[in-house]
């Protein structure tokens, strides 16, 4: 059974049960009990309606969710499927290039153009070098005369940097020589005699050693002289003197050391010459 609406109530209270004619205050006090009934039954289908709409939702709720599940489901399906037929389609096409770049088709027409470059590059090359031919027909003498020059002026240079490095050491030397003489004119005129002169002696003795020893290292050497013919390139004579060891021409004594660079003399050693 339904419950009793708005309307029923209505058409219920346009009939009078008592089938009598009622009072001015009977009418009132029905009219009113009718209004109150009225809406005592609005008041409950409208609880009805609203339980009916806070249902309703849950009511609802899980076909839909169900609903969504299978759809998502069937779309990742759908999309894997398309996935593997992009794959396979993919495959396909890279082995069909495969087999194209493999042809002997597409192998004879690569090397065509190759060979077709290759004729390219000699022909630059061809006339490049032709160029260089006319370059040297008609710039060849200029060329040679500037090779020639620059030639000479290195050969210069190089001279003259050999030649500065001889004039530096032979200048070195001659004034080391002053050094030299000092020691030798000391060494002639003392003579060691006690130990402690004796140890003196010898550190000098060291340093003149040491100075000689330099000298060699660098190309610098002692000029002969006793008992060799007398040379005036290489001795100076001081004078000429009767000896009986020595020929008439033969340098008899040194009264001071020369010296060479190579070739080159440093200073002419000073002597006697058996006369």
């Amino acid at each position: 059974s339904r419950p009793p609406t708005t309307v029923d109530l209505v058409s219920s209270s346009n009939q009078n049960p008592w089938n009598t004619q009622p009072s001015s205050l009977d009418n009132y006090t029905s009219t009113m009990m009718y209004n109150k009934l009225a809406l005592i039954s609005l008041s409950v289908c409208l609880t009805y309606s609203v339980e009916g709409f806070s249902v309703g939702p849950a009511a609802f709720s899980r076909p839909t969710t169900v609903t969504t599940t299978t759809s998502s489901t069937c779309l990742f399906a759908e999309e894997a499927e398309a996935g593997d037929a992009v794959e396979e389609t993919a495959a396909g096409d890279a082995a069909d290039t495969t087999d194209i770049l493999n042809s002997p088709e597409f192998l004879q027409r690569k090397l065509d153009v190759i060979k077709s470059d290759i004729a390219k590059v000699e022909e630059e090359i061809a006339a490049a070098k032709g160029a260089i031919e006319e370059g040297k027909a008609e710039y060849g003498q200029q060329f040679d005369a500037l090779e020639s020059e620059f030639q000479n002026i290195q050969n210069r240079f190089s001279k003259q940097g050999s030649q500065g490095d001889e004039e530096a050491t032979m200048n070195v030397a001659r004034k080391m020589l002053e050094v030299i003489d000092n020691f030798n004119r000391a060494f002639g005129a003392v003579t060691a005699e006690t130990d402690e002169e004796k140890a003196i002696e010898a550190k000098y003795r060291a340093s003149y050693d040491s100075i000689l020893s330099i000298f060699k290292d660098l190309g610098v050497t002692e000029i002969a002289t006793l008992g060799t013919e007398f040379d005036y390139e290489f001795h100076q004579a001081v004078m000429q003197r009767p000896h009986e060891d020595y020929e008439e021409g033969i340098v008899c004594d040194e009264l001071q050391k020369g010296y060479m660079f190579g070739t080159k003399l440093v200073r002419a050693a000073m002597v006697s010459v058996a006369a």
